[in-house]
């Protein structure tokens, strides 16, 4: 309870913004506002960056209780549907193309291409199988091998940014009341970063349990026949 009242004090949310009138067969387009209103730290705050998460989970539901269409919704594991979900890579779900995702990430340096996400800020060698090498500056002074960067997502003191989303037409079947459903998600680790580090289940099932709601709340939207 404290740890929500943290997260609620620290945060603003309005909306939903709805672009005209919603209308069955039509793209519904909307978006909230989300402000970071702490003067001194970032939207989540934390020097490893790999961790916290903190995501935005909205989805709608028609005139008959069902939901239709979600963004910010998690795998089995508990992971959400982006490139670290096992459930993504075996094809069982979809990609959350629409995922709102303030948690900043490590990338590294490729021998060809572009850089990827890793899961820690450590240096590995160019041949297939890691190793890991020591590197030319202390790590505790860059906080991240020379060879790694931060892909920041935080919302910077007092920043404010727009959550944007699209439910494709042919979700909106029938006319009548639909219900937007928001709330903001947050825990300590991703559960992929836990499963690469060693974590049991046990674990991973506490932290799935300890994932803190807040900002949550239902605004009703009249779609017309």
């Amino acid at each position: 309870e404290l740890r929500r009242q943290v997260m609620e004090n620290g945060t603003k949310v309005d909306g939903p913004y709805v672009d005209g009138a919603p209308q069955v067969g039509r793209d519904l387009s909307f978006f909230y506002k989300i402000k970071n209103l702490n003067a001194g730290h970032n939207l989540p705050s934390g020097s490893l960056g790999a961790q916290p998460q903190l995501w935005v989970n909205v989805a709608l539901v028609d005139p008959e209780g069902k939901n239709v269409w979600e963004s910010g919704y998690v795998d089995s594991n508990g992971d959400v549907a982006d490139l670290h979900s096992l459930d993504v890579a075996a094809g069982k779900i979809r990609t959350d193309q629409q995922l709102v995702n303030f948690q900043t990430k490590f990338l590294t340096t490729n021998l060809k291409g572009t850089d990827r996400e890793m899961y820690l800020p450590v240096n590995f060698d160019n041949d297939p199988l890691p190793h890991l090498r020591p590197p030319q500056v202390p790590t505790t002074v860059l906080n991240h091998p020379p060879t790694v960067r931060m892909e920041n997502h935080s919302l910077s003191p007092l920043e404010e940014k727009q959550a944007k989303y699209q439910v494709p037409g042919n979700l909106l079947r029938k006319p009548g009341k639909y219900r937007l459903a928001f709330r903001m998600r947050s825990r300590a680790e991703p559960i992929y970063f836990m499963r690469f580090v060693g974590s049991t289940k046990e674990m991973e099932r506490r932290m799935n349990e300890r994932m803190m709601n807040f900002r949550v709340f239902t605004v009703e939207v009249e779609v017309r026949g």
